[in-house]
């Protein structure tokens, strides 16, 4: 990880104010929000502690995280997506400062998005 960025080192289709926000960034978030670090390298207490979150219950504690590629069918996936687009939360996240482009659902509303079949395999 570098300690420091230069926004002119990011390739020029990168936006100016994402290249200023990329160099803005805690190494440990910059390298797995730009740079492409593996996630599976960075140590969750120095994300915590980059993130100002020290204290906070890690992945151990909560359990493991599920990773099931193609879990959900094309049809499933494109409604997830046109739900995000049209009702996202658009304000700045603690992390990188950005629009956050989240979209908080609870397991009724996952349901009704894409049944409830598709939402079973998540839940």
């Amino acid at each position: 990880m570098t300690a420091s960025l230069d926004p002119q080192s990011l390739p020029s289709a990168i936006p100016a104010g994402f290249a200023r926000a990329a160099a803005a960034m805690h190494p440990t978030v910059r390298s797995l929000l730009v740079e492409g670090a593996d996630p599976a390298t960075v140590p969750v207490d120095d994300l915590l502690a980059a993130l100002g979150r020290e204290g906070s219950p890690t992945a151990a504690e909560y359990g493991s995280v599920m990773v099931v590629p193609q879990s959900l069918s094309a049809r499933a996936c494109a409604a997830l997506r046109a739900a995000v687009d049209s009702q996202r939360r658009l304000e700045a996240d603690s992390v990188d400062g950005q629009a956050e482009h989240q979209l908080n659902l609870s397991r009724a509303a996952l349901e009704a998005l894409v049944g409830s079949a598709e939402a079973a395999k998540l839940w």
